[in-house]
């Protein structure tokens, strides 16, 4: 099994396939930032993963917002 944790959802997504996986995500995202704006720019990561049946791996992923510094 291929290991993508901590990887970015795009990245991920790319090796699974090239190793012939197909890929479901699902994403965790807290309530009290749904709806607001948030500073910075918006990287989401792979936080877990789960095999499941037909050769599908279940990606649960998390948006990190991180700030510029200049």
């Amino acid at each position: 099994m291929v290991d993508v944790l901590a990887l970015p959802v795009g990245e991920a997504g790319k090796l699974l396939a090239e190793h012939g996986y197909k890929v479901k995500i699902c994403r965790s995202e807290p309530h009290y930032r749904r709806h607001s704006c948030e500073d910075g720019t918006p990287s989401e990561y792979v936080v877990r993963q789960l095999l499941l049946d037909n050769n599908t791996m279940l990606l649960t992923t998390v948006i990190r917002y991180r700030k510029e510094v200049l």
